[in-house]
């Protein structure tokens, strides 16, 4: 008898690899979070080899429809107004150079047409790194060398824009504003400092808090004045954890405290660093800035950083996937646009190697391709455990779409149990891991309002299925 039970034991957990009890994970549809705005990057164009990448036919199809990206941050240029104008009325759109330093302005241009084409719907927006050198009292784009300022003051830093020049400051920005939109890349949002704590030896430009609270209600009206009042303000794109005194939390305080500026910031917007390069992806981070800016009703947006290493299995631990995870289920993000979307080699940097994916590609179109602009963030428990699972309802395309992220060394099986929601008889998927890239499976039965699934170790599945109208 006692040989008998041992070698039961012994087979349950040969066949079933001694599987642990499967984990309950509720998602209620009742409970609903932030509107998804979108996905995407930014481009290298700084150097010619990458402007003629994007040039190609085929790439920006791989943009939007392999990896399904629905944003396209811009760099709005300083170099492309080279020349003193004291009159700010004068600053004109049409005597912008956007073939400076071989077209660098021209390729966002360029490159927006093309994606445009294969998706009408994708959402532009534009940060400045450095205005016009004219208007900052260091005369130049950059600073000799890099340092940081403090939310309360300047110091000796003299990478910023001269208080005289913050009108033509906005006016600059409305006319590259018009300048995108006459050329059929309209701007969503835009963003008047890159990381505004930050001066550095390439192009920079730091705001105090005063100077930065200032400026937003300044260009608000510029904007507006020239028929842009659908065009969003978002900033400040400073640091997502740097919540110490004088940093990030500062700015955020600062805006909420008057009340213009409060008015005229459409979003709040970080980057996804712990010091401008290495990637800083905590749920921590995320929650904290979501926690300071919540009361204010206004969107959160990640619109730069790390995205960690490409092979697998890093891109699901302490990767891509988990920097989207925690951004969009602790941190409420609704946009999510890190650093770039290709680099010349398989770095933090980029998510793919100039036109060749990789894992961290496949990584991150698990949640670019899937949740789509519009989708909501609906409750899903644990959304923090063993296996990390964000859901997503689509009630315009009728879609539910479930991420689960495995990073254990074991088979994982979830009990997926759907409240206020009813979808069809199965739900399709899709799985990355050692051995799988981006690859359709088996559909998994929905009996009910539950589904089974188990999940492979070190793998990545996205579930989708159609939402039936007749929810309980």
């Amino acid at each position: 008898m006692r040989f008998f039970r041992l070698s039961l034991l012994l087979g349950i957990c040969y066949w079933g690899a001694c599987l642990s009890p499967a984990t309950d994970v509720v998602i209620d549809a009742g409970k609903k979070y932030q509107t998804i705005e979108g996905f995407g990057t930014c481009l290298v164009a700084w150097q010619q080899g990458f402007r003629e990448l994007y040039r190609t036919e085929a790439f920006p199809e791989t943009y939007v429809d392999t990896m399904g990206c629905t944003m396209l941050r811009v760099n709005m240029w300083g170099p492309t107004y080279p020349d003193r104008q004291e009159d700010w009325t004068k600053i004109r759109s049409e005597d912008f150079q956007m073939q400076a330093n071989g077209g660098r302005p021209q390729i966002f241009v360029d490159f927006g047409q093309a994606i445009l084409k294969r998706n009408p719907e994708i959402k532009i927006i534009g940060t400045v790194w450095s205005p016009p050198a004219w208007m900052k009292e260091n005369g130049s784009i950059k600073a000799q060398k890099s340092s940081a300022i403090r939310a309360g003051g300047y110091g000796e830093n003299q990478n910023r824009v001269k208080q005289e020049y913050f009108p033509h400051f906005c006016q600059w920005m409305v006319e590259y504003v018009r300048k995108h939109d006459q050329a059929g890349v309209p701007f969503y949002a835009v963003s008047p400092g890159n990381e505004v704590q930050f001066s550095q030896s390439f192009e920079s430009c730091v705001w105090d808090a005063d100077d930065y609270v200032k400026i937003l209600p300044m260009l608000r009206k510029h904007l507006d004045d020239a028929g842009y009042a659908d065009v969003k303000i978002f900033g400040p794109e400073t640091m997502t954890s740097h919540m110490y005194p004088g940093g990030t939390g500062s700015y955020v305080q600062a805006i909420k405290d008057d009340s213009a500026a409060l008015q005229a910031i459409g979003a709040f917007a970080t980057h996804g660093y712990e010091d401008g390069v290495v990637g800083e992806m905590s749920a921590n981070s995320s929650r904290v800035f979501w926690e300071q800016v919540a009361d204010t009703g206004k969107p959160f947006w990640i619109t730069e950083g790390g995205t960690g290493e490409h092979d697998w299995p890093a891109p699901i631990r302490k990767g891509v996937a988990n920097a989207l995870h925690n951004a969009l289920v602790a941190g409420n993000c609704s946009a999510f646009v890190p650093w770039q979307i290709t680099d010349r080699q398989a770095n933090e940097h980029g998510l793919m190697r100039m036109d060749e994916l990789t894992p961290k590609s496949h990584a991150a179109r698990h949640y670019f391709k899937f949740i789509r602009p519009g989708a909501v963030r609906i409750d899903a428990q644990p959304g923090f455990a063993e296996v990390q699972v964000g859901a997503f309802v689509h009630e315009a395309d009728r879609q539910l779409t479930v991420v689960a992220i495995n990073a254990t060394d074991a088979e994982q099986p979830l009990k997926l149990t759907l409240k206020n929601l009813a979808t069809g008889s199965t739900m399709n998927a899709v799985r990355t891991s050692a051995d799988e890239q981006f690859q359709t499976i088996d559909p998994v039965p929905v009996e009910g309002s539950t589904a089974s699934v188990r999940l492979p170790p070190r793998s990545l599945v996205t579930f989708t299925a159609e939402i039936r109208p007749d929810a309980d």
